[in-house]
């Protein structure tokens, strides 16, 4: 099949890239400019068809659309970006899934839609909460990137194209962050989380492009219980990695988070994408980190951590 991957060269777009050139098809990849993507875009030279192009604009989602039977869209502004900067991420997130599905539409043979979405269109998830999340659950929004993820989930099923949303647990990259994010602090040490290895993300949207089961139907898309664990019990294992302490759980907040454990029987059985779990996803993270790297951190350990800890609302308010 030819298939157009939006945000091609981001996290999720790239494991699409790989699994469905594995599986034959032929890719074009629309994502914005940058230095960033045109090192990534030099990975798949002579294997990918690359448009330049921005989902805000019209006429470039159009062209990228052209003969295509299928399409992978995972563009998105997500957070902190998306809370920072609420109306670029409305014009990316909704108005440009407005234009691609006009784009769709319009062709003479639309092409059928994969569209990423998020298990925190479900709301924040506390202890009384019974896991695990299902594709029933009721939908909440509680920031800019989950209004967004709702509206635009509604956008696809009622487009009348063939569809399928893949609704994402934590898909962690697998390089270390340049800059630490304190969106980080926003997650309770005991909020239950299911992450899912980006590779096996691409999978599910490989498997997922030419699965006419998988058409009309919100699949929940994580690891498996071999994934499952708070989010203090992933900190611990990400500091082993860097080679830093762990940070003190009252630097986090105590409110419900939207993470949880995902029922993701059903999207297993359709597309069979579960290969890797969390400890396969460290070993593959260390190798992204040197040791000499490891070393600095921990000769600088306290250094960093009290610098880390003066970003972190919380902790500064129990001191």
């Amino acid at each position: 099949m030819r298939v157009t991957v939006t945000g091609a060269f981001g996290n999720v777009g790239q494991s699409a890239l790989v699994e469905l050139l594995e599986r034959g098809h032929e890719v074009r990849a629309l994502d914005l400019r940058s230095a960033e993507s045109e090192r990534a875009a030099q990975r798949y030279r002579d294997r990918v068809e690359v448009a330049w192009g921005d989902v805000r604009v019209a006429d470039d989602v159009a062209g990228a659309m052209t003969g295509a039977d299928a399409v992978a869209h995972t563009a998105f502004v997500i957070p902190p970006l998306s809370e920072r900067e609420p109306e670029l991420a409305q014009a990316v997130n909704v108005d440009g899934t407005r234009n691609l599905i006009a784009a769709m539409q319009a062709q003479p043979s639309p092409p059928r839609l994969v569209y990423t979405s998020s298990v925190s269109v479900t709301g924040p998830r506390g202890p009384e909460d019974e896991p695990p999340v299902t594709a029933e659950h009721p939908l909440v929004a509680s920031d800019h990137y989950t209004r967004h993820k709702i509206e635009t989930e509604r956008m696809v099923r009622e487009s009348g194209l063939d569809w399928c949303i893949l609704r994402l647990g934590a898909v962690l990259p697998l390089v270390l962050p340049r800059r630490f994010d304190p969106m980080a602090f926003d997650v309770p040490s005991e909020q239950r989380m299911e992450i899912v290895h980006t590779r096996d993300v691409g999978l599910a949207i490989a498997r997922a492009v030419d699965c006419d089961e998988a058409l009309g139907r919100i699949l929940l898309i994580a690891g498996g219980e071999r994934c499952r664990m708070t989010s203090g019990q992933m900190r611990a294992r990400f500091a082993d990695v860097t080679g830093m302490s762990p940070m003190p759980d009252s630097a986090f907040s105590t409110r419900p988070f939207y993470m949880d454990y995902m029922d993701t029987r059903e999207a297993q059985r359709i597309l069979e994408f579960q290969r890797f779990d969390f400890d396969d996803y460290i070993r593959d993270l260390q190798k992204s980190v040197p040791a000499f790297r490891r070393l600095v951190v921990r000769s600088l350990g306290g250094l960093i951590s009290r610098y880390l800890l003066r970003q972190s609302p919380y902790y500064r308010s129990a001191l």
